[in-house]
């Protein structure tokens, strides 16, 4: 009996996703919008209803409109991100440069404090391990420690910020606030 009774519920639930698709097929053909509208009545119950009207040009040209300003800023959002990532890379090969500079500074004191020698001075056992690890290290591993990420980051919001004035800021702030409320409110 149970299966029967799932069997049944499984049609139903198909029946109204038909129904479903049918008026939303018909909303879409006859170009409608589809407005819900609440009303409150003085026994403090709630009446819901909803209202189909033709779309206008106005809706078009709204809709056209978000659609443009979000593609906008998605295409600023990421050519932010590829000048980050570029600025990345830049820094990463700037500091693979000294590290590499600072390799060949060690291998030259190494080479002038005669370290590879058999006769090796006890005080200078010390300098010549230091030195030797100097010229050993691994490049990619003490690059990824140093988080340049996070140093570009910095610089870009500490060289963009550093240039505005403080009435750019304030004016940036009221903008920022009057559009939160515009939006809050909507």
């Amino acid at each position: 009996m149970s299966s029967q009774n799932q069997i049944t519920r499984f049609k139903e639930q198909e029946d109204l996703m038909d129904i479903k698709q049918e008026f939303m097929r018909r909303i879409n053909k006859n170009h409608m919008k589809m407005e819900l509208s609440e009303r409150k009545h003085n026994d403090g119950s709630l009446e819901k209803s909803v209202k189909l009207t033709p779309m206008t040009t106005g809706d078009y040209i709204g809709i056209w409109a978000i659609a443009i300003l979000k593609s906008f800023f998605l295409i600023c959002f990421l050519l932010m991100v590829y000048e980050i990532y570029k600025d990345i890379q830049a820094h990463i090969d700037i500091s693979k440069t000294q590290i590499l500079i600072e390799m060949k500074n060690c291998s030259a004191e190494y080479e002038q404090n005669l370290c590879s020698e058999n006769y090796l001075i006890e005080s200078m056992a010390q300098k010549c391990k230091e030195l030797e690890i100097c010229i050993n290290q691994n490049i990619e591993m003490k690059v990824r420690t140093q988080q340049l990420w996070l140093q570009v980051l910095g610089n870009s919001f500490e060289n963009m910020f550093k240039t505005l004035s403080l009435k750019t800021c304030v004016m940036i702030s009221f903008i920022s606030i009057v559009t939160s409320i515009i939006f809050i409110k909507n």
